[in-house]
């Protein structure tokens, strides 16, 4: 299909969903939709009312990794980086399969739901390759004891246990998506600018400075945010007994 465009882009009310579109290899990753992809978020921030982006795979699945011959590392790491730096909320939305470059996806998103049956591993090594470029990604969801396991075997396992080790949020009934509503629901209630001013806090290097200066620029940040307009509306309208204004009437 010559014409086929690597990635689907909907924007729906407060939702920006990007399918990956390459069904004849299982939606692995290539230049060309990596490209789209890192467009797609950066760009997010052009629609004041977005309030999450959801990754998802059009089809059956979510995604086999990278297609061997057809991707660089700096386009995956460019990515993955946008898509951890992005100011709203990601959710990585998996079913069917999701190994190699779809773990970092996953692992680069603020929350990980996949349908019932789902499979997930790093296969690299049973090619003689290895994960490196997604590693401090997928190092956001599992302990450096888990990576080594699962790199080092290969193994690929289900969702039961993605879940147990941390790297899932929650579990889709298939066929449903009732779960990722809730999950969208939840984000909405939060403040959207408070949600970016977390995202900030956890990915930048504030929590690892020494005690002292943690706390002093620990202070000087919550101060500044007690100052902005969200965080007076949303203590306004607790005091009211109201929702506060971001919030959707539903």
């Amino acid at each position: 299909m010559p014409n086929q465009v690597p990635l689907i882009v909907e924007r729906q009310g407060s939702v920006l969903t990007l399918s990956l579109n390459n069904p004849s290899k299982k939606n692995a990753l290539n230049s060309e939709m990596m490209g789209a992809m890192t467009a797609a978020i950066e760009g997010s921030g052009k629609y004041s009312e977005l309030r999450t982006v959801v990754i998802q795979g059009s089809g059956s699945v979510f995604c086999s990794g990278a297609e061997v011959t057809s991707w660089k590392a700096e386009e995956l790491q460019l990515l993955l980086r946008s898509l951890v730096e992005c100011p709203l909320p990601t959710i990585s939305y998996v079913r069917g399969i999701c190994l190699g470059g779809g773990m970092g996806l996953a692992g680069a998103s603020d929350f990980v739901l996949a349908e019932e049956g789902t499979k997930f591993g790093f296969p690299e090594v049973k090619i003689g390759m290895v994960p490196a470029v997604i590693s401090p990604y997928v190092a956001r969801k599992l302990t450096l004891g888990k990576m080594r396991e699962s790199f080092i075997t290969g193994e690929i396992f289900g969702t039961s246990k993605a879940l147990s080790i941390g790297f899932l949020y929650g579990i889709e009934k298939r066929n449903e998506n009732g779960a990722l509503q809730t999950l969208i629901s939840d984000i909405e209630k939060g403040g959207p600018q408070a949600q970016t001013h977390i995202k900030r806090l956890l990915n930048g290097d504030i929590l690892s400075r020494k005690i002292q200066e943690r706390d002093l620029a620990l202070a000087d940040f919550i101060s500044q945010i007690r100052e902005g307009s969200e965080s007076k509306e949303g203590i306004r309208s607790f005091l009211e007994k109201r929702k506060p204004d971001w919030c959707r009437d539903d």
